[in-house]
């Protein structure tokens, strides 16, 4: 995606480098869907669509549309700025970032061209007398629990699957210009699926908390139409 130079976080080799998290997203305004996880679920639906993309084999992961064309961010202006009240954390978390290793694991990286770039003296050191400071501690707790959570998402999203209540769907409009556009590879919940879902499997998933999920999916496609609005407005302008 955004990520190109990444590399683990060394106390040596970063012994200067700060918590310096990106405030301009130009970076991201080729991105048109990134992951979420469960947890933004209930704030995501505000402003975004909430769909699912195939990842895999009947593996499918939470992802919010940002856009209606390939390569294009209709969240982003010109200058890098987010038009949105709430950001994704996959990508408020730049530059740092979770890379899986050996054993189920996985180690804290940073893509370490722009963390060069975008130092700040304000913000916090990651190591200090080549340990990791407290604030970096307390970083890395929220990295990894985001890395959690997205296992647990994309266990969601496979779970919906293979109990066959995902479908296929495109997103399509027609702009003033006379352009019409299309945006496929979506999958989302089927309502009428859901609707014949085994008494038993229901009561499961309203206790576990993946029922509120799934209709916090459902609740955000509503946005979608959004999307057509912002390329209606950058088109014009």
């Amino acid at each position: 995606m955004f990520y190109k130079d990444v590399v683990p976080l060394d106390a040596k080799q970063h012994a200067d480098l700060r918590i310096s998290l990106a405030q301009n997203f130009v970076y991201a305004s080729q991105v048109h869907a990134v992951p979420v996880v469960g947890g933004e679920f209930s704030t995501l639906l505000r402003e975004y669509a909430i769909v699912f993309a195939e990842s895999g084999d009947n593996t499918y992961t939470p992802t919010v549309m940002l856009g209606l064309k390939t390569e294009e961010n209709l969240f982003v202006d010109a200058d890098g700025k987010w038009h949105a009240e709430y950001i994704p954390f996959f990508v408020r978390r730049y530059p740092f970032v979770t890379v899986e290793v050996e054993n189920n694991d996985a180690v804290l990286c940073i893509e370490e061209t722009a963390a060069r770039a975008i130092q700040r003296e304000e913000d916090p050191l990651v190591f200090e007398n080549g340990q990791a400071s407290d604030a970096m501690k307390n970083f890395a707790n929220l990295m990894f629990q985001s890395r959690d959570d997205a296992n647990r998402s994309r266990e969601f999203g496979t779970e919906l699957g293979k109990a066959g209540l995902l479908r296929q769907v495109s997103a399509s409009a027609q702009l003033a210009s006379g352009e019409s556009i299309s945006m496929d590879g979506m999958w989302v919940v089927d309502e009428e699926k859901l609707r014949t879902l085994p008494a038993a499997k229901a009561e499961e998933w309203l206790k576990n908390g993946i029922m509120s999920l799934i209709y916090a999916h459902l609740f955000s496609l509503s946005n979608l139409e959004g999307l057509v609005t912002r390329l209606q407005a950058r088109n014009a302008n």
